[in-house]
């Protein structure tokens, strides 16, 4: 009885995990006609009545002889609601540029989920066992999983792809052989899926091939996967924890197209929850991404760690990470890339009063002051977004770059073009026309957050100097 007892307390839990009354709920069972799957189907039968059953069946459309297994999983739920459909996974994959075994994943959890929403089950229940588990654990050791991948599947989780379904696996901690002897055992006779020994797909290779290798080195390679998985998830637990208590304090705004962070509480947390709650953002809007590769993330990292306002990174998905003024933003291709950054509302010059103020897009504002202020202060500022002027800077104007103009950068004689500034300094293309430039009559004086002109240098002697800042919306 160690398969009912084992199945029976794991729905136990998995129930407990999703909040869902197990004495009520309708559950949609996965069958492949496999051991694996008519053990979970005969279990469930005696734990839980006909009518909480639904059978789901996918012909994949790979074999000749789908069609024929499909009418024997429909006998075999016999007395139970039952569905089945066909796919062509090859199209699919070929639509999708897709591995087949990719493609096969996606269609039966898409299958399975049509068909709990028209039945009304919260559930799905696959038999995964440990074996299955032992595999997946070294397919993502393999790939250059993190900790989410190395703890496997869980036994209870949302289904991929449909966040308001659940998937269980109560048979997760089972082996092969335990479901194929409580099939002898029980007279059940499961059907044989000749592609599951064909060498062309790489869990059939891993399977046939890596694992018995490596079972000569570590006889016990098998279940030290499936303990290794407990362990990770574990810990994994604990670390989402941490990353969403981390979420939550660094968490500006978002929306379905971008998700905005907090960037000096970004930057402030350990090196491990920089990397999770980028991870975090690029999930909040690509759910569905299974691939974020350590190098796009890592490059992406660097970029928010190091880089200066308007900086970018490409992240994998069609998304992009940009540092803007005191947020990083993590955003899809339709989001404007200059939101969040100041912007002209035209390129048209206006005055900037000494005192006074210049109002920009999206509630920005330039300010403008005289202070007295300490040279070694001045000398140490480290804001880019506020830059002190000698005080004969005074007749200053607000506008847009003009064509081909230069900038002469603080502490240099040779100009440069405020353009490759701009290139430089990753601004986006779509910010740079109606990036705010403080000049006088002659030259630019200062491109807030990017550079301060050698010409507008306080020097120590210097009294009653001129104080400009680039507020955002909270700020002015």
């Amino acid at each position: 009885m160690k398969l009912f007892d084992q199945a029976r307390d794991m729905l136990a839990q998995a129930a407990e995990t999703s909040g869902i009354d197990l004495s009520a709920a309708s559950l949609v069972v996965g069958v492949s006609g496999g051991p694996d799957s008519l053990a979970l189907l005969a279990v469930l039968g005696q734990l839980l009545t006909p009518e909480q059953l639904i059978v789901a069946h996918l012909d994949h459309g790979l074999r000749p002889e789908s069609a024929a297994e499909a009418l024997s999983v429909e006998a075999m739920a016999q007395g139970l609601r039952f569905h089945s459909e066909r796919v062509d996974v090859a199209q699919v994959a070929q639509a999708a540029h897709l591995s087949l075994e990719e493609a096969a994943r996606v269609a039966r959890y898409d299958f399975l989920a049509r068909v709990a929403r028209r039945e009304g089950a919260p559930v799905i229940v696959t038999g995964h066992h440990a074996g299955d588990q032992a595999e997946t654990v070294l397919m993502h050791l393999l790939r250059g999983s993190g900790l989410a991948g190395l703890r496997g599947m869980r036994p209870a989780a949302r289904l991929p792809g449909h966040p308001d379904l659940w998937l269980w696996r109560p048979l997760l901690s089972l082996g092969r052989a335990v479901l194929s002897a409580y099939c002898v055992e029980h007279d059940l006779r499961p059907l044989h899926d000749a592609s599951n020994n064909d060498p062309a797909f790489f869990r059939n290779r891993l399977r046939h091939e890596l694992l018995p290798a490596l079972e000569s080195y570590s006889p016990q390679i098998r279940q030290r996967l499936t303990h290794l998985a407990e362990i990770v998830a574990a810990d994994e637990a604990l670390l989402e924890d941490r990353t969403a208590r981390a979420w939550d304090d660094i968490y500006l705004d978002g929306d379905a197209a971008h998700s905005a962070l907090r960037l000096d509480e970004w930057r402030a947390l350990p090196l491990g929850l920089r990397r999770r709650t980028l991870r975090r953002a690029i999930a909040a809007l690509r759910p569905d991404l299974r691939d974020v590769g350590f190098r796009a993330l890592e490059a992406a990292r660097l970029v928010a760690e190091r880089g200066a306002t308007g900086a970018q990174a490409a992240l994998p998905g069609g998304l992009a990470l940009s540092v803007g003024y005191g947020r990083l933003l993590v955003a899809s291709a339709a989001h404007d890339p200059a939101a969040g950054l100041p912007q002209l509302p035209t390129a048209t010059a206006r005055p900037l009063p000494v005192p006074g103020a210049v109002d920009l897009a999206g509630g920005w504002r330039i300010t403008a002051e005289r202070v007295t202020v300490d040279f070694a202060a001045i000398a140490g500022n480290r804001d880019p977004w506020t830059a002190y002027l000698a005080p004969e800077m005074a007749q200053l104007v607000v506008r847009g770059r003009m064509p081909g103009e230069h900038i002469r950068p603080l502490g240099l004689q040779g100009e440069t073009k405020i353009k490759e500034v701009m290139i430089d300094r990753k601004l986006p293309a779509a910010a740079r026309a109606l990036w705010p430039v403080i000049a006088t009559a002659a030259h630019p004086v200062w491109l807030p957050s990017l550079l301060l002109d050698e010409r507008a240098r306080v020097h120590p002697d210097d009294t009653d100097v001129i104080r400009l800042r680039c507020l955002p919306p909270d700020r002015t």
